[in-house]
């Protein structure tokens, strides 16, 4: 799938502790996903200057672009709780930063993104300090990760609509 960017090591070591250290002390809410299989979330990040401001130019001087936001949000998933197969229909492009300051193939939690809506055909694998920038109309989820690993794997959402540069 060519509409999905990934990109390693996208902020400095000592943002991406920041990220996480904000995140984890955060509040987390039961109210990702939907009733029958629900996962940690925390949500209006967009309010919030460090992540609406300071990490957002970031972003776009990373990626060269230049976008709107419509929301910024955190999910959180621990051992069995996976994601459900969705698009994002409240934006064009989902931004997804992980930053975990550790993760090892075993404890899965990959994403994974369908382009037909019922198989699997595409597998990005969670790593810290990766970003994943696609279309938010593809059908994606998150898989929940092992039951041996005993943290959260976070993810950052950034819900954004690309806008054209005004000097061109």
């Amino acid at each position: 799938m060519q509409d999905i960017e990934v990109f390693d090591n996208f902020f400095t070591e000592d943002i991406r502790e920041e990220i996480h250290n904000l995140l984890l002390g955060s509040k987390w809410g039961p109210d990702g996903g939907n009733s029958v299989n629900w996962f940690w979330h925390m949500d209006d990040l967009e309010k919030d200057e460090y992540f609406n401001t300071y990490l957002f130019q970031i972003i776009c001087k990373k990626l060269n672009r230049f976008f709107e936001i419509k929301r910024i949000y955190a999910n959180g998933q621990t051992a069995g709780q996976c994601g459900n197969p969705h698009v994002d229909g409240d934006c064009g492009i989902t931004l997804l930063y992980y930053p975990n300051p550790e993760w090892r193939i075993n404890y899965q939690g990959h994403l994974i993104f369908s382009e037909n809506g019922e198989d699997p055909t595409h597998i990005i694998g969670y790593k810290p300090n990766r970003a994943v920038l696609f279309p938010a109309n593809i059908v994606h989820y998150a898989d929940a990760p092992h039951r041996f690993y005993t943290g959260m794997r976070i993810s950052l959402a950034y819900k954004l609509w690309e806008v054209l540069n005004e000097n061109e």
